[in-house]
C-alpha cells in the first residue's frame, strides 16, 4: 500500500484544479405520466417580446402556403431529454447563474394517435442542484428541491390555502351529470369566484416575495416570473431599486413599468363599454385577408376574442363558446378570434384541435390586431354592437355570454 499511495495522492491533487473548474450543474428527474409517455422535455430561455410584458419562443414566421418550421427549431434550448414510456425523464443542464427558463414538452402522441400540442407558460428557475419536477393530470406542476424554486413559487404554490382554492376550482369546473341550467350557471359562478381566488392568493405570495424577500435575487426573480401583474409590482420594483441602485435591469424594469401604468389608465377609457371597436385586418390560417368591418356588415352582434394555443384558460371556455355560436349564429351572432401565438405549427395544431367553427385569425402579438387593443395577456374579449361599433360588453365568460346574448337578441 505504502509503494503506491503517494502517487495516487499526486494524482488526486492534480486532477482537484479541473474538477473545480467545472460548472454547476441542474439535474432535474421528472414525471408527467399524468398527462405524457412519450415526447421530449425541452427547456429553454425566453426571449422578451417587443412590446414588453408578453414572452416568445418562436422567431421564425412562415408565409401562408409555406412549410412553417418546426417549434424545436425556433428555440434557443438549454437542454432537451426523452421521455420514457413510464412518463419520466432525467435531465441535466450547466446551472451557472439562477435564471428563469421555460419548458415545452414536443413530440408528443396521445393515446389516440393524435399529436399534442405544446402547453407554454411553464416557467421555473434554472439553479444547480437536484431538483424533480411533477404533474398532475391538469397540466398542473410542481419543481421542489431547489433553494430559488422554493422561494419564488412553492411558497404559495405549494401552501394550504392555494392547493384548497385550486382543487375547489377544478371540481366546480367539472360538469354534473342531469343538473338544471339554473344549477349549472350557480356552479359556474362558484367556479369563477375559485378561479378569482387562486388567481388572488397568487397575487398575493408573489407580491409579498417581492416586496419583502432579503435576498435582491429572489425579489428579480420573482418579479420575472409574474404574468399576473397589479399595483404591487411598482412597489416592488421601487424597493428592488433601493437594493440595487443602478443596476441596469432595474433601471430600465422601473421605466417600463411607470409608462405602463400610465398607459393601462388610458387604455380602461379607450375600451370602455360604449367605446367605438378598432378595425383591424388579418389573415385566416389558408392566409385569407379579413377585415372586422366586413364582419360586422354581415352580422349584429361580434365577440372579438383574443387567446392562443398555450392559454388554459382560453381553451377550456372554447366549447362553452361552440354553445353559444351555435344557439345564437342565426340571430345574427358572429365570433372572430385571434391567436397571439407566434408560432404558426402551434397555432394549426390547437386550430385543428379544437375545430374552431368560427373566423380564427392570426399572427403573433406584435400583428395589428393585438396592438390596437393593447393585448399584454389572455385570455380577452369584447362583444360589439355590429351597427353602431360600440363596445356592449366585455370579458364574457361561461353563461355571462349566454345572458348577454340573450338579452341583446331575444
Amino acid at each position: 500500500m505504502r509503494s503506491w499511495a503517494p502517487g495516487l495522492l499526486l494524482a488526486l491533487l492534480a486532477a482537484a484544479p479541473a474538477l473545480a473548474d467545472e460548472p454547476p450543474v441542474m439535474v432535474l428527474d421528472g414525471d408527467v405520466s399524468a398527462l405524457y409517455t412519450n415526447g421530449d422535455f425541452v427547456v429553454w430561455n425566453p426571449k422578451p417580446a417587443g412590446r414588453g410584458s408578453m414572452m416568445t419562443a418562436a422567431t421564425a414566421v412562415a408565409k401562408p402556403g409555406d412549410k412553417p418550421p418546426s417549434i424545436e427549431s425556433t428555440l434557443d434550448i438549454v437542454a432537451k431529454a426523452p421521455i420514457g414510456p413510464d412518463g419520466r425523464f432525467r435531465l441535466e443542464a450547466v446551472a451557472d447563474d439562477p435564471r428563469r427558463v421555460y419548458f415545452y414538452v414536443l413530440n408528443a402522441v396521445s393515446p389516440e394517435g393524435h399529436r399534442m400540442a405544446p402547453v407554454k407558460g411553464n416557467g421555473f428557475i434554472l439553479e444547480a442542484g437536484e431538483l424533480k419536477l411533477t404533474m398532475s393530470n391538469r397540466g398542473r406542476f410542481a419543481i421542489e428541491g431547489g433553494a430559488y424554486n422554493d422561494a419564488v413559487y412553492n411558497t404559495w404554490r405549494l401552501s394550504d390555502d392555494y392547493k384548497a382554492a385550486q382543487a375547489d376550482q377544478a371540481r366546480l369546473y367539472t360538469p354534473v351529470d342531469g343538473e338544471s341550467e339554473e344549477d349549472k350557471r350557480r356552479r359556474l359562478d362558484l367556479a369563477a369566484e375559485a378561479q378569482n381566488k387562486v388567481l388572488s392568493l397568487e397575487s398575493e405570495g408573489r407580491a409579498h416575495i417581492a416586496t419583502t424577500h432579503p435576498d435582491p435575487m429572489v425579489r428579480r426573480l420573482t418579479i420575472e416570473t409574474t404574468w399576473l401583474s397589479g399595483p404591487w409590482m411598482l412597489d416592488a420594483l421601487r424597493g428592488l431599486a433601493e437594493l440595487t441602485p443602478g443596476d441596469p435591469w432595474v433601471v430600465e424594469r422601473l421605466a417600463r413599468a411607470e409608462e405602463g401604468a400610465a398607459k393601462r389608465a388610458e387604455e380602461r377609457k379607450r375600451f370602455a363599454i360604449g367605446a367605438d371597436i378598432r378595425d383591424f385586418t388579418a389573415d385566416t390560417l389558408e392566409g385569407d385577408a379579413v377585415s372586422l368591418a366586413d364582419v360586422r356588415a354581415d352580422s349584429r352582434l361580434v365577440l372579438l376574442e383574443f387567446w392562443a394555443s398555450w392559454c388554459g384558460p382560453c381553451r377550456v371556455e372554447i366549447p362553452h363558446m361552440k354553445e353559444a355560436y351555435d344557439r345564437f349564429r342565426e340571430k345574427g351572432f358572429e365570433i372572430v378570434s385571434f391567436t397571439i401565438d407566434d408560432d404558426r405549427e402551434a397555432w394549426e395544431e390547437a386550430s385543428d384541435e379544437e375545430d374552431l367553427p368560427w373566423i380564427n385569425l392570426g399572427m403573433g402579438p406584435e400583428a395589428e390586431a393585438p396592438t390596437a387593443y393593447n393585448v399584454t395577456g389572455v385570455p380577452k374579449n369584447y362583444l360589439v354592437d355590429s351597427g353602431t361599433g360600440d363596445i356592449v360588453a366585455k370579458d364574457l365568460r361561461g353563461h355571462k355570454l349566454d345572458e348577454k346574448l340573450e338579452e341583446l337578441l331575444n
